[in-house]
């Protein structure tokens, strides 16, 4: 499902006030750091050797990512893609600000949409794509574009924000409330997790690893990040 342009702006829009805030902000560099690394272990597991290309399609306006920061000893070269800018950080801590620095120079940065992508076919030995096309104007072109790009045998880690039955009612009748709000404009879209598995498999069926969620959970648990480890 696609969003207009005009919805996809505003998303972007709110995205970019939510990060240019932070650009000096300790604490959120550091939450920036962590996040997202406990699917590095069973990544580890499937990547056995360093690849030679890997890219990060959602690589955030920090340039930070998760390859970089937690897979750069398997990565190889790191392109990494987001639709907005990369921008500058200026952290008080001088430390933090050179272990940031020498994350951030990993990534070979391009700002462009993960919908059409400027890299040929079986560009890519590895692929992420980590929390990004909830955020995003067409997840599904999102999807088909790194199968393009994908090299056959390729890894491809995915992540999703994913709700439970109860938890996605309550997520639409708060966004029905507060339809302005940042939350629910930086998110156009929402998934169960039946529903984020059955579309990482229309396009990569052989899953070779994910953390699927217990019936309860899926039913009336907490929102939760959902990974997937597939094979091309």
């Amino acid at each position: 499902m696609s969003i207009s342009d005009e919805s996809f702006q505003k998303a972007q829009d709110h995205e970019m006030a939510n990060w240019v805030k932070d650009t000096s902000n300790v604490s959120r560099l550091l939450y920036e750091l962590v996040e997202h690394s406990e699917i590095a272990g069973p990544l580890d597991r499937y990547v056995k050797t360093p690849v030679v290309r890997s890219l990060e399609v959602g690589v955030g306006c920090f340039g930070l990512g998760f390859l970089a920061a937690h897979f750069a000893h398997k990565a190889g070269r790191i392109d990494g893609i987001d639709p907005l800018p990369r921008l500058d950080i200026n952290l008080p801590d001088a430390d933090l600000q050179r272990y940031v620095d020498a994350i951030r120079g990993r990534v070979h940065y391009q700002s462009c949409i993960g919908e059409r992508m400027p890299f040929d076919d079986a560009t890519f030995d590895l692929v992420a794509c980590i929390n990004v096309v909830d955020h995003a104007q067409s997840p599904e072109s999102i999807l088909k574009e790194i199968q393009r790009v994908l090299k056959p045998g390729g890894i491809f880690a995915f992540s999703v924000s994913t709700l439970s039955f109860a938890g996605e009612k309550k997520w639409h009748f708060n966004r029905w409330r507060k339809p302005n709000e940042w939350l629910f404009v930086a998110h156009p879209h929402t998934y169960q997790w039946t529903r984020a598995d059955a579309m990482i498999r229309s396009f990569f069926p052989n899953v070779l690893w994910n953390d699927q969620p217990s019936t309860f959970k899926q039913w009336a648990g907490k929102g939760r990040m959902s990974y997937w480890i597939v094979q091309k």
